[in-house]
């Protein structure tokens, strides 16, 4: 679905008010903090403008006009991305102030409160009701007809509007007989379903017509009930209606909903950002990782509901044996999810390296810019383990080293001797320059926790004295025996 959105201000009695000072303000704040579907953002403002009722019980081209552009301004100094409309006229309105103007009369005075306010526009608002009385022939051509249309880009050519603006018919449609009571004088259903079919096929079948949406889809009071194209269910008049399945429609519904249409395929914006994970600034070489990296769907497109959806190297990705990842073909990630991928590296034996990584949609890179890493090969981390126990002066045995840091939680079996001192011990699973935590354990001992940055080469690890775990011991009375003072 993509959003039209009209705005309005509040009603005040039978009427609407017009804007406070400085209203389209507050909507561009508002409007721009939405998350909008796709990358034109739709506003109209206001509606049928030359109606009094509409426009603070009088009409008044100036200032409808000044509103118009200012809040044209105030959209577009937020975002170049919104597509701002004219609010659609209504066509068949005689000359009759302050409650009515003529349609043209009230163009051509918007026009000269506000030189070329309507080549200010990115497109135009038609209202294109089959009038006389809602109910005129899809055949008819001219002002106040379903071509309404053109007649108004016609106006807007006499007023020197050059560019070809695409037309959005947002109110069409006829009245038909059936509603709450049925009126003879209006076509039946079946007559306006075949009225809709000739316009959709004829009168607006034409390329620069962008969107057509019928007044109304429900409607199920006076006076709108004849416009409907659900049928009375009584859901809001609180009354039993006979023989109506619910939600059941008139018959031009499955008319338009049979039409052939071209498939919506709307710009929309294809974001990512990564919000966890990293490609390490230091590998050993040799070694092989497995780095997850957690984007965030960030734009208005579903990822891999049109196209398979990849993170690809863009830079550096053959010198570490990083390939394209797709997203499994069965997932499909919203705007405001998130995704893990688990990419490969293989390190080499020496050097620096650039990554630079980014999501695709299909052939085409993401609007988003790429993430980049830089990544230095280096010798591994040799560690040497110090440490003593308490009320001891053998420190000889078994140890367990456990390590939790950027990559993956590990434990290791370790010997020290009798002074304490472990042999060196090359660990290629820790990163060169990144701090992890280190803890030693000895059963019967309480363990000993330190954080370290480690480097290539030789890193000493001092854990100082390892206290006896007495309350453990208790229960081992030949273990307890072991950690007395007297038992060296």
């Amino acid at each position: 679905m993509i959003p039209l959105v009209r705005l309005a201000t509040e009603p005040q009695g039978n009427f609407w008010k017009r804007p406070y000072e400085k209203e389209e303000e507050a909507w561009a704040d508002f409007l721009d903090a939405l998350n909008w579907p796709t990358k034109n953002r739709y506003v109209i403002v206001y509606n049928e403008p030359n109606h009094g009722t509409e426009w603070g019980n009088k009409v008044d081209a100036s200032s409808y006009a000044e509103v118009l552009d200012k809040t044209i301004t105030a959209l577009k100094n937020k975002n170049q991305d919104f597509f701002v409309l004219n609010g659609g006229f209504d066509a068949s309105t005689p000359s009759k102030p302050p409650v009515y103007e003529d349609q043209i009369t009230f163009m051509k005075e918007m026009n000269k409160a506000v030189p070329g306010i309507f080549e200010k526009l990115d497109g135009w608002v038609s209202h294109s009701y089959p009038n006389p009385a809602f109910a005129g022939s899809p055949a008819a051509v001219g002002r106040g007809t379903v071509r309404n249309w053109f007649w108004e880009i016609q106006q807007l050519r006499n007023l020197g509007v050059t560019y070809n603006l695409p037309v959005f018919i947002t109110e069409t449609g006829w009245k038909h007989a059936e509603g709450l009571s049925y009126d003879s004088r209006l076509p039946d259903e079946e007559t306006v379903a075949k009225y809709y079919k000739e316009a959709f096929e004829t009168a607006w079948n034409i390329d620069r017509i962008v969107a057509i949406t019928p007044f109304l889809l429900s409607y199920q009071e006076i006076p709108f009930d004849h416009f409907s194209f659900k049928k009375p269910t009584g859901e809001k008049q609180n009354i039993k209606v006979l023989s109506v399945a619910y939600p059941e429609y008139y018959s031009m519904y499955q008319t338009i909903q049979d039409l052939p249409k071209v498939t919506g395929k709307p710009v929309q914006e294809t974001k990512a950002l990564l919000t966890k994970g990293e490609i390490y600034s230091s590998i050993i070489s040799g070694e092989i990782y497995t780095i997850s990296l957690t984007f965030k769907n960030i734009g208005q497109s579903i990822w891999n509901d049109r196209q398979a959806v990849m993170l690809q190297p863009i830079e550096g990705g053959q010198s570490l044996g990083i390939t394209g990842i797709e997203l499994p073909e069965d997932r499909k990630i919203e705007p405001g999810q998130e995704y893990t991928f688990n990419l490969n590296l293989k390190a080499p034996q020496s050097g620096t390296y650039k990554v630079s990584l980014n999501l695709f949609d299909g052939s085409s890179q993401f609007d988003s810019k790429p993430v980049e890493f830089t990544t230095e090969v280096k010798s591994p981390v040799v560690l040497k383990i110090l440490s003593t126990l308490g009320w001891k002066k053998d420190f000889a045995g078994a140890y367990v080293l456990r390590i939790k840091g950027i990559s993956e939680e590990s434990a290791q079996a370790i010997t020290l001797n009798t002074e304490g001192v472990s042999p060196e011990i090359e660990a290629r699973y820790l990163l060169p320059d990144y701090s992890f935590e280190f803890s030693l354990e000895k059963p019967f001992y309480k363990p000993k926790t330190i954080n370290q940055k480690v480097s290539a080469g030789v890193n000493t690890l001092d854990f100082g004295v390892l206290q006896p775990d007495i309350f453990t011991a208790i229960l081992h009375p030949k273990e307890l025996w072991k950690l007395l003072p007297f038992s060296n």
